[in-house]
């Protein structure tokens, strides 16, 4: 409501402020007020008010009758308008009056909200999508004009930057089978109906439509919900793809809103392109093509003059192309600052007067959200990074040169917030537990910011109040594959955990997680039922609850008395007809606690046909990891790299059971080991049981 946004779907539902018909403010003075559409005797009554809310009804009818005219000469008349305020709304010689109308988009500088009335729509009840694919930017929007006479619910266009961040996703990779060829550029185009049928011929009236034109070179179409639900999630997470380019060159979000009308799309992108490019940078298109309204992203680096210079000169030209296409400089997220300092620039001096006589009405003492949609800051004031931006380098034993260091793989976060989502995915477990900012990934990567940033104290880094922000993170690597930026901050935290060491002790605890494979082999045997015995009586959980911080209701696992490598070696193969060797790495769980599922592992492989061996390897390093016991784990990991290493020139695959010890090689091998181009193959050719059976059938 404060922006008047809309999405998808504005081409049939419109914007915010057609869906809001009454609302509950409270107004500057503290006093409350309820606004909806009001006439005769209840106006009367409302102006003849002593009070606040009656000088705003008589100051707002005031100004509407002084600045009518002006405002309907200058106010753009684009569907997706939403900069200003909507003073268009109120007509002078109308004998009714919503106030609604001027509190929607007025980004909580007249009154804060405490509740609305909003209008129901029907949810459609059968959707398709078809996905037109093209090898050029304009020739998308001039299929864009094609599509607009086809009754589509959404016209969305995803552009090349997020096209090729989507393929290197981990989250979005798998997902992409709607795509055909390599296109630069798609639109998804929505159709919507009362039954399949009706919508099964929109689409293919418009596939044949696009095809006569000669428009789009494949098209897909989509009828299966869950099909259809991972292209909306792709375009969902567009500015989080985006966001994810390497390096302090980022697409930022300065003129990302324009909207002009949608049949001036091919010559108004192809103009906008002109300007980004002749400026010496490029740009990411995606968004609203349906109503006209794209999310152009040029990349700029804001931590040098240079850059922010650059991007004030191509928000200078940019909001001239768009006055000359008598469009609006913010068609979503409303002004802001960053379009705000342009306003007198798109509607005059005049309409910044009634701005001005507005908010005064509303907000007298201006405290409410001040320097906001008219006299702004300046552009280049009040950035996030900027020229004094600088953030602490910290030395690290896990290798970050893909992230920028330590602080570039912070810096990954750009604040979308899906580590907030709640009832989808993994990500991110904690959160969702507690429902704080401050237990989901953002909240950790701008704790770690303020620090690194100079914002907070440095001796936070290595604090008790920082070890708490990181410990209920649970290292699930959820964040990695789910967070559009695909922030790692399981990695992040293995590094803060062995940086908080250094300063602070190491508990004890940790020294035992980290210590579990080798305690086991001390245990594991004969004299396993020594151990067990004495692990389930009382006074053993309350001696592990007080002295290790191990909870009393926490069962401890079983030692097992006899190995799964005692097992193996004694055992004899059952391989009648070998599909080749195999490397099975057995994990500690399955060495000294449940040999059996090894056993059944193994013969599984010797049932598929696969020789099966095993080397005389160490802990894949993952308890000491997750702990931060870095050093330790290196060394275990160097040993591993150099013993793995002369299965896999051999062309021999490494598979095994446990999949954290599998993903510890495959992620932490190659950001550990001092021999990286092993790990990095090692990695490449290490995989679950589960996944060799499907590489090596292949």
């Amino acid at each position: 409501m404060g922006n008047n946004s809309c999405g998808a779907h504005s081409v049939i539902y419109g914007k915010t402020v057609d869906q809001v018909k009454e609302m509950e403010v409270i107004l500057s003075d503290s006093s409350k007020a309820y606004f909806e559409e009001i006439s005769g005797k209840v106006l009367e009554d409302k102006i003849s008010l002593s009070n606040l809310e009656g000088k705003i009804y008589r100051d707002v009818m005031s100004l509407s009758s002084k600045y009518y005219d002006e405002i309907s000469n200058k106010y753009s008349k684009v569907n997706r308008r939403v900069g200003g305020y909507n003073l268009d709304l109120v007509h002078p010689n109308s004998n009714k009056i919503n106030l609604v109308n001027i509190m929607v988009g007025s980004e909580g500088t007249l009154a804060a909200v405490t509740k609305a009335k909003l209008n129901l729509e029907p949810i459609p009840k059968f959707v398709g999508l078809a996905i037109l694919h093209f090898k050029d930017l304009v020739e998308s929007m001039e299929a864009t004009v094609a599509t607009l006479d086809e009754g589509p619910a959404a016209v969305e266009h995803i552009g090349e930057m997020i096209i090729t961040q989507a393929k290197q996703s981990l989250g979005f990779s798998r997902n992409l089978d709607f795509l055909q060829g390599d296109p630069t550029d798609i639109l998804v185009v929505e159709m919507n109906g009362n039954s399949q049928s009706e919508v099964k011929s929109k689409i293919e009236k418009l596939s044949q439509k696009m095809n006569r034109l000669n428009l789009s070179y494949a098209i897909t179409k989509l009828y299966e919900p869950s099909k259809i639900a991972q292209v909306w999630a792709m375009r969902q997470a567009g500015l989080g793809l985006m966001m994810n380019i390497p390096g302090d060159e980022k697409p930022i979000p300065f003129v990302e809103d324009t909207a002009v009308s949608p049949e001036k799309l091919p010559e108004y992108v192809k103009r906008f392109d002109e300007i980004v490019r002749n400026n010496g940078t490029e740009a990411g298109y995606y968004g609203h093509a349906s109503e006209g309204c794209l999310h152009i992203r040029p990349t700029i680096n804001l931590k040098n003059q240079e850059g922010i210079d650059r991007m004030i000169k191509i928000s200078d030209e940019i909001s001239d192309l768009v006055k000359e296409f008598d469009g609006s400089l913010s068609g979503e997220h409303g002004d802001g600052i960053v379009r705000g300092v342009w306003s007198e620039k798109m509607y005059g001096p005049k309409i910044i007067d009634s701005f001005r006589d507005l908010k005064q009405a509303f907000d007298p003492e201006t405290i409410m959200n001040p320097g906001k949609i008219f006299d702004t800051p300046k552009m280049g004031d009040n950035l996030r990074y900027g020229t004094a931006y600088k953030l602490k380098t910290i030395d690290t034993v896990l290798d970050f040169t893909q992230e920028g260091g330590f602080e570039g793989a912070i810096e990954k976060c750009i604040g979308v917030g899906a580590c907030r989502k709640l009832n989808a995915g993994a990500m991110c477990p904690s959160y969702m537990a507690t429902r704080e900012e401050v237990h989901s990934t953002r909240g950790r990567a701008n704790a770690l910011r303020g620090v690194l940033s100079g914002a907070l104290k440095e001796d936070l880094l290595t604090s008790k109040k920082m070890l708490k922000v990181l410990d209920l993170c649970i290292e699930c690597k959820s964040c990695k594959s789910e967070c559009p930026a695909n922030v790692d901050m399981a990695k992040i935290k293995y590094e803060f955990l062995h940086n908080y060491y250094k300063k602070n002790k190491t508990p004890l605890r940790s020294k035992l997680v980290g210590s579990v494979p080798k305690l086991y082999k001390l245990i594991a045997g004969p004299q396993a039922h020594i151990f067990n015995f004495f692990n389930k009586l009382p006074i053993t959980k309350i001696f592990n609850e007080k002295l290790i911080g191990i909870h009393k209701n926490r069962e401890l696992p079983n030692i097992s008395s006899y190995t799964f490598e005692s097992w193996f070696r004694k055992r004899k193969a059952n391989t009648s007809k070998s599909r080749g060797k195999i490397l099975f790495f057995h994990d500690t769980h399955i060495n000294f606690i449940h040999p059996e599922v090894g056993k059944s592992a193994v013969k599984i492989l010797e049932a598929a046909g696969y020789e099966v061996e095993i080397a005389d390897r160490k802990c894949c390093g993952r308890t000491m990891i997750s702990k931060g016991l870095l050093d330790e784990a290196k060394k275990n990991v160097d040993f591993n790299t150099d013993l793995l290493y002369k299965y896999v020139e051999q062309g021999i695959k490494i598979v095994g059971v446990e999949a954290s010890c599998m993903s510890s090689m495959q992620d932490e091998f190659p950001d550990l080991a001092t021999d990286k181009s092993k790990a990095k193959q090692i990695s490449e050719n290490t995989f679950t049981v589960q996944g060799s059976s499907y590489a090596n059938s292949r």
